[in-house]
């Protein structure tokens, strides 16, 4: 089943593609023309292999993706009438100034770093969060030369205030014995750079490890909150989340993924869906009839439920939409 749409939505389908050109009433009557001509499509496929749900259900077989896929001379019409409208619907990424990339070709690991700032008094677990809120962690500095590295070309650079405590590391021995450290990260507790006389447990609960201002950085333990000295914390990123050897962080920063909600997650892997094909709103692998329903009968709504038809998440599904998935069509790369 299509949905029902007036002329008007109709119209912005090809309006899109023609950013300059404003819809007249010639070019609304061919908008409208257009509409029908995409539902009756829709409505052809749909029918073809069943209703979407069965439609899903036939797509995600081999056979099924075949059928789906062969590009038929109407769709072949609607790409070409539609192909510049799904350029507009390439999102952008929040940037973060101040990240580093320790580069595998310079020897490291390919993540990213950054010091977090503020001006009032920063506690572990609240510094914790605030990573965990943007994608990434408190960072966690395993060995001798990423160590280093990250004091020389991540927090030197960024110039902290000349306190005694911080920032912040993703190291912690609470909920353990006093002394058994361990990274937030889960990786072996092999290294470590301790100022002198540190740690020392003072006052019996310093269970977290920051850097050490006034010794040049090397490693003292503290209580959770800092006790009201501390007010930085170091941030990595190192999730992979397409499982393409790449730092996803590193490929929001470049447009190479979308994050419209801007917290370093790429929307792909939020979404549930391919990366690369945000198009295939069903994740079969393939941009076809199904995605080309499910756009059609969500029109006009805001999104629900993990995996929508909203591909540019945007917050409604809408002519940019279904430019994207007509644009798209055949399989993902």
């Amino acid at each position: 089943m299509t949905p029902s749409l007036n002329q008007r939505s109709a119209a912005r389908i090809l309006d899109l593609a023609d950013p300059a050109a404003r819809p007249r009433r010639p070019q609304a009557l061919a908008a409208s023309a257009l509409f029908l001509a995409i539902s009756a499509f829709a409505a052809h496929e749909v029918v073809r292999v069943g209703s979407p749900a069965s439609a899903q259900a036939a797509a995600m077989s081999p056979a099924g993706a075949t059928h789906a896929h062969a590009e038929s001379p109407e769709m072949k019409q609607l790409l070409s009438r539609l192909s510049v409208a799904s350029a507009v619907a390439v999102g952008s990424s929040a940037l973060a100034q101040d990240a580093v990339q320790w580069r595998v070709e310079d020897g490291g690991n390919g993540h990213w770093y950054a010091v977090h700032q503020q001006t009032s008094p920063l506690g572990w677990d609240a510094a914790m969060q605030f990573a965990q809120s943007i994608g990434g962690y408190l960072s966690t500095l395993a060995s001798a030369t990423e160590d280093s590295w990250v004091r020389t070309r991540v927090v030197t650079p960024m110039g902290i205030p000349p306190i005694t405590s911080g920032p912040w590391l993703g190291a912690t021995c609470e909920g353990t014995t006093w002394g058994n450290w361990r990274w937030v990260t889960g990786e072996p507790w092999v290294y470590s750079a301790w100022a002198g006389g540190e740690p020392n447990n003072g006052g019996g609960q310093e269970h977290y490890v920051q850097m050490y201002q006034g010794q040049n950085l090397s490693w003292n333990d503290n209580q959770l909150d800092g006790r009201g000295t501390t007010f930085s914390a170091i941030i990595e990123w190192s999730a992979d989340c397409n499982a393409d050897g790449i730092v996803d962080y590193g490929q929001i920063l470049t447009g190479e993924l979308e994050d419209t909600n801007a917290n370093n997650i790429p929307d792909c892997c939020e979404a549930g869906t391919a990366c690369g094909c945000s198009a295939d709103i069903s994740g079969n692998g393939t941009v076809d009839a199904v995605d080309l329903a499910a756009v059609l009968s969500s029109w006009g709504n805001a999104p629900t439920g993990k995996v929508n038809a909203d591909v540019n998440r945007d917050g409604i599904v809408d002519a940019i939409d279904l430019a994207e998935v007509l644009g798209a069509w055949g399989a993902c790369p």
